[in-house]
């Protein structure tokens, strides 16, 4: 059974995650699989360094498939639908379409090499009625290229990972642009008959610091945020029940191991739980 760690937007590259995500021969191993999980997260009630307060809740509907094409192409696609709540009001929308292309080389027995290429789409909106900021939209507003590689022997893995959005998200309150991610994963799982178990850790770079829109008159200027470059540290657990080959559930919890200062682009967690359903053929 293919053990899915949605961790989603605990993760804060916002999408270079899915590299590594699925692994490889995975206790039972199968084509293809359809999932569909519900993630919670929370930003923490701590305030920015700037003042920006938080206190917000974000839960997403997930639909994720990933595909076997042939000759050891596969391809995964994902889209949730996400409800937003904090202190300056509430939102709740399609998000971002993510599409990622990855092709598998089996070195030895149990030991893999996996090359990804793909992409996040802006698909979520960005702007609602009463003004709110970018980070409570379910949408982050640019185009990205997601690339990366990931190593598996045996029980272990390693992934590394880069991601670019281009351009700033048309949200009129901040237009934000967020720097590039550079991100690893390393990971162990294990199977205990129908139960498997899964630990990681997760660490992005985000490269450059974000970029918002100036208070003040036209025309429009931005500015960077100092210290909104910030390195983010997960640790990610998670345990999956297989009744059959073709089905299993599976919970995650995420924590975060360095904590932080910014909340631009409503990706900060302090904590993410999350439940998935999996069918597989």
């Amino acid at each position: 059974m293919l053990l899915s760690v949605n961790i989603y937007s605990q993760c804060s590259d916002a999408g270079v995650c899915v590299i590594g995500r699925h692994q490889v021969n995975e206790f039972v191993r199968t084509k293809s699989s359809i999932y569909f999980g519900y993630v919670y997260g929370t930003s923490g009630k701590d305030a920015d360094l700037n003042g920006n307060v938080n206190n917000i809740g974000y839960g997403s509907f997930k639909l994720e498939a990933d595909l076997d094409l042939s000759s050891g192409f596969r391809l995964n696609g994902s889209i949730p639908y996400t409800f937003i709540s904090g202190p300056l009001g509430e939102n709740n929308g399609i998000g971002d379409l993510e599409a990622v292309f990855s092709k598998q080389f089996n070195i030895k027995k149990k030991n893999y090499l996996i090359f990804f290429l793909g992409g996040k789409f802006s698909t979520g909106k960005v702007n609602s009625n009463d003004s709110l900021p970018q980070r409570y939209m379910p949408g982050l507003g640019t185009n990205d290229l997601i690339a990366g590689a990931q190593y598996t022997r045996e029980n272990y893995y390693f992934a590394v990972g880069y991601q670019k959005p281009f351009g700033r998200s048309a949200n009129t309150v901040t237009r934000l642009k967020r720097g590039d991610d550079v991100f690893f994963r390393a990971g162990f799982f294990e199977q205990f008959n129908k139960v498997g178990v899964k630990a990681e850790i997760l660490t992005v770079l985000r490269l450059q610091r974000s970029s918002v829109l100036a208070a003040g008159p036209p025309p429009e200027t931005f500015v960077e945020v100092s210290g909104s470059n910030e390195t983010q540290v997960n640790m990610v657990a998670s345990a999956i029940f297989s009744p059959s080959n073709q089905f299993s559930i599976t919970g995650t919890a995420a924590i975060p191991f360095l904590k932080r200062n910014y909340n631009l682009d409503g990706l900060k967690r302090t904590l993410t739980i999350s439940v998935l359903l999996s069918y597989n053929f």
